[in-house]
């Protein structure tokens, strides 16, 4: 009896092992159909068991119309339930199985490689702390700063406050505009006055839609003229103004980030000049757009990134009459988390290369993720892109390419948003200098002034060098550590490079 009783044990153990290891086969099948058909596919072993079981996959079971994932979202990320679908787009037997395979697959922990050593960059830049913090104010948050080499002046919006910034080439405040949204972008390679882009109210991800952008002219006696031009735009990232098509007139291009909707899309004047909207793309996620000729057909054509869901960067080819034929270019997983991207020669063989940033990381994967960093890939020709170099950096934010040494070759910087406060602080800023096409990595001592959000390059003393001014935005997420630092002083610096 008690043989029978152990063999029936061995047989239920048996069976049951085979029923789960059949429902980790079928989920991974499934997995790979369903999630493949929006994204590329999210591997499980990119992200560690408790955030696939507690954050991604209740918004993964939303996206396809689980119900009751909603009840399993944190209560701050609530509002994500609008993104829920009218029909289920998978059985919620079948998704079970979907999490059935990502919760047995998934690691514990991420595995990480040891942080490569971040030598000092000596000699190239003077750290200039700014003296712009609003008197009684909050602890500035900046969404915005752009240098304007021609009038010699920075522009900065710092959200928090609900101010924008005017400062002159020393960083010195010489206007504030009060009252403001979050500004997201200041245009200015136009004849026209700046070409502000607000986000809307706040930054952080929400389903309003009060983004906005409009000229705004600076004078000298603050007396600015400002023209509301698109209202009621979803959470845009950016707004330019160029000439896309065979009119003389400029257009604009919009990137929605979005939440439930956004894209990218142009806007064109009609009769009586009232903007007209053409859908380029219905994408979330449209996050910027690099306007040049990339065939040499003498037309303007659209390099964008979209960094989410989808998360890739796409050639739209201009084909004449505001129609544009869609090439891809990079595809990345979803949980990438991309952040920026930017195009710069760096083999100096007469083709654009793509440098690019994965490392948002807040909303549903706050963790550090080894594959966050700078990417560099190489144009082999033909729009085909092959990677050469990665360099780790923990929530990497934004990627500058510049020739900052005057050397004639392509150098860059990046920050970071979200670095490894506690174990490699110094990753906030990185510096890449160009060694025969090859990047050598180093930073410098400037992580306790902030945690660097935004970022830009220019020659804004005219002596013939690049100089960088940087924002900082300690009110987040963090997944790795905080600098009680940042919330002293103004939160921006400018490096005033001294290569000339």
């Amino acid at each position: 009896m008690k043989y029978a009783l152990v063999c029936l044990s061995f047989l239920f153990v048996f069976v049951f092992e085979i029923s789960c290891n059949s429902d980790i086969s079928e989920g991974k099948a499934l997995a790979k159909t369903h999630c493949s058909s929006c994204h590329m596919f999210p591997e499980p072993n990119m992200l560690p068991k408790n955030v696939w079981q507690y954050s991604t996959l209740p918004y993964m079971g939303i996206m396809m119309g689980i119900d009751k994932e909603i009840e399993n979202l944190p209560k701050e990320l609530m509002y994500y339930a609008i993104l829920k679908p009218e029909t289920n787009l998978i059985s919620a037997k079948d998704y079970e199985k979907i999490k059935e395979y990502y919760l047995s697959e998934a690691p514990k922990t991420l595995e990480f490689p040891v942080y490569s050593a971040l030598p000092e960059l000596k000699g190239r830049f003077d750290i200039e702390k700014l003296n712009v913090r609003s008197p009684n104010g909050k602890i500035p948050n900046y969404t915005a700063v752009k240098i304007d080499e021609k009038n010699q002046r920075i522009v900065a919006g710092d959200q928090s406050n609900r101010l924008i910034w005017i400062l002159d080439r020393n960083g010195k405040p010489t206007q504030t505009i009060k009252d403001q949204n979050a500004l997201a972008y200041v245009d200015i390679e136009t004849e026209k006055p700046y070409l502000f882009t607000y986000i809307g109210f706040t930054t952080q991800a929400n389903p309003d839609v009060n983004g906005s952008a409009e000229w705004l002219n600076v004078t000298e006696t603050a007396n600015n003229e400002r023209v509301k031009i698109l209202p009621d735009l979803n959470r845009p990232i950016e707004v330019l103004s160029r000439n896309l098509d065979e009119t003389s007139d400029e257009e604009l291009i919009s990137n929605e980030f979005g939440f439930k909707f956004g894209g990218l899309s142009v806007w064109k004047k009609d009769a009586s000049g009232k903007y007209q909207k053409k859908v380029i793309s219905t994408q979330t996620g449209a996050t910027k757009t690099i306007i040049q000729d990339f065939n040499g057909d003498k037309k303007p054509d659209i390099l964008s990134l979209c960094a989410q869901g989808d998360e890739k960067i796409i050639l739209y080819l201009n084909k004449g009459s505001l129609k544009f034929e869609e090439k891809l270019l990079l595809r990345f997983p979803s949980i990438y988390g991309s952040s920026s991207f930017d195009i710069a020669d760096i083999d100096k063989d007469g083709k654009f290369d793509i440098i690019y940033t994965a490392g948002d990381n807040a909303d549903f994967t706050t963790v550090l993720k080894p594959y966050h960093g700078v990417y560099v890939f190489r144009n082999k020709g033909n729009f085909k892109f092959e990677q050469s170099q990665f360099f780790m950096q923990n929530g990497a934010t934004k990627v500058v390419p510049g020739d900052f040494d005057n050397d004639g070759d392509i150098d860059m910087v990046s920050i970071a948003l979200f670095p490894d406060v506690d174990k490699r602080p110094l990753e906030g800023f990185m510096y890449f200098e160009n060694n025969s096409s090859k990047f050598i990595q180093k930073t410098l001592p400037i992580n306790h002034l902030g945690r660097w959000s935004v970022i830009d390059a220019g020659d804004i003393d005219q002596d013939g060098d690049i100089d960088l001014v940087l924002g900082s935005h300690p009110v987040a997420k963090f997944p790795a550590g905080f600098d009680q630092a940042w919330k002293q002083g103004s939160g921006m610096v400018i490096l005033r490079n001294k290569t000339h």
